[in-house]
């Protein structure tokens, strides 16, 4: 026959108690260990704690450690300063919410992911344009090292349009191993057309 519910929570509060009063006998053994362990020498304490003390809870391990220190002359460890000694950035940063080096890592990654977007958006073309003239019209091109990168538009080339400005528009063209050439000319010498392959 299955069991019922009142079945369970009579096992689990069964077994509640059970854990609980393990806990409580481990907790009087331990600390009898101790008892007796402090009252022998310190070379049989250290002895005990080098078989590991598997008669001990942890922190009673930690206090029969402590004994040992104190009876071959160590002395324990310093204690955290106050905080009235504390620097005022030490308390500072111990306001700090628990995870702020994380935050301030995120944050910071978000400023760079945003600042790379600006970046990218600005320096892809608005469009692709070319002249809409049937002859090549005079321009003067700058590289970006200020030198002259050529004196026309031609027919038929596309070119990328950055920007307008007012009435100008701002062009930029390609030129293998060295960079982009940038002019400006009128925004109505030019038609849109289609991206070059």
């Amino acid at each position: 026959m299955p069991a019922t519910p009142e079945d369970v929570r009579a096992r689990i509060a069964g077994a509640a108690r059970a854990a609980r009063a393990a806990a409580a006998t481990a907790e009087r053994e331990s600390q009898a260990a101790l008892d007796r362990l402090t009252q022998r020498p310190a070379s049989e304490r250290f002895a005990a704690l080098e078989d590991g003390a598997p008669q001990l809870l942890p922190e009673h391990r930690l206090e029969l450690l402590r004994s040992v220190r104190l009876a071959s002359g160590q002395t324990a460890p310093a204690a955290r300063p106050a905080a009235g000694h504390a620097s005022a950035w030490a308390v500072w940063r111990g306001r700090l919410p628990f995870r702020a080096g994380q935050l301030t890592r995120d944050a910071l990654l978000a400023v760079c992911v945003l600042v790379a977007l600006g970046v990218a958006w600005r320096r892809t073309p608005q469009a692709w344009v070319e002249i809409s003239s049937d002859r090549d019209v005079a321009a003067s091109w700058i590289m970006p090292d200020g030198r002259p990168g050529g004196d026309r538009l031609v027919v038929g080339r596309a070119y990328a349009l950055m920007r307008r400005t007012n009435s100008m528009a701002e062009l930029r063209d390609w030129h293998p191993g060295v960079g982009y050439a940038v002019t400006q000319v009128p925004v109505e010498w030019l038609r849109t057309r289609a991206a070059p392959r």
